[in-house]
């Protein structure tokens, strides 16, 4: 990625690429791909380390915030494990088909369209397995998608939902509610709870 665009997403105001990853949904992300430990792995965006922190050795990440550039990364790893910027997704999916075999991405349900499956699948991967969750706090459903490199479509696509009910996912409070009782306004931007 070029010197303009990198600091265009590190200093906009709206810092809607800014997902943080709750614990709880980086376990069900290690969980649903199958990671195992000793595969090189890497997290792409590991902002505060949700993800990172699970990981076991090898393991490598990238960071904007710490000139660690995601475009600039050229190893190739066993798999990738991340929640991606979804203002870039096409530019970030066509990188990631370059370092690896495997990939397991949360994206918004309006991120994952047909033309980008359909050119994951030109570009030889494909959907092996996919689980719809809502996450409290989040604008919006998400799938998390493990999309593999392989010779010819699958037969067969896992498909699974988990719902994290209304209650933020770090401090334990409902998300929405009536006026009186303690709710949970944070966003999914933000690293701390507001009430």
């Amino acid at each position: 990625m070029n010197v303009k665009a990198m600091n265009t997403i590190k200093s906009r105001a709206n810092a809607n690429d800014r997902i943080y990853t709750p614990p709880e949904v980086a376990d069900l992300m290690l969980k649903f791909c199958d990671y195992k430990e000793g595969q090189l792995v890497l997290e792409c965006c590991s902002g505060n380390g949700d993800i990172y922190e699970k990981l076991k050795e090898p393991k490598e990440y990238c960071e904007i915030d710490e000139d660690r550039d995601f475009f600039d990364y050229c190893g190739f790893v066993d798999i990738i494990i991340s929640s991606p910027p979804y203002s870039i997704i096409d530019c970030w999916l066509k990188h990631t088909y370059t370092l690896c075999d495997k990939f397991c991405y949360i994206l918004g349900v309006y991120s994952l369209t047909p033309k980008r499956v359909e050119v994951m699948n030109k570009n030889d991967f494909y959907i092996t397995k996919m689980l719809l969750t809502k996450i409290p706090n989040w604008f919006q459903c998400s799938y998390i998608i493990v999309c593999e490199r392989l010779q010819e479509k699958p037969k067969k696509i896992i498909f699974e939902t988990v719902n994290f009910g209304n209650k933020c996912l770090y401090c334990g409070c409902s998300v929405g509610g009536s006026k009186g009782y303690k709710h949970c306004k944070r966003k999914a931007s933000e690293t701390v709870c507001k009430y």
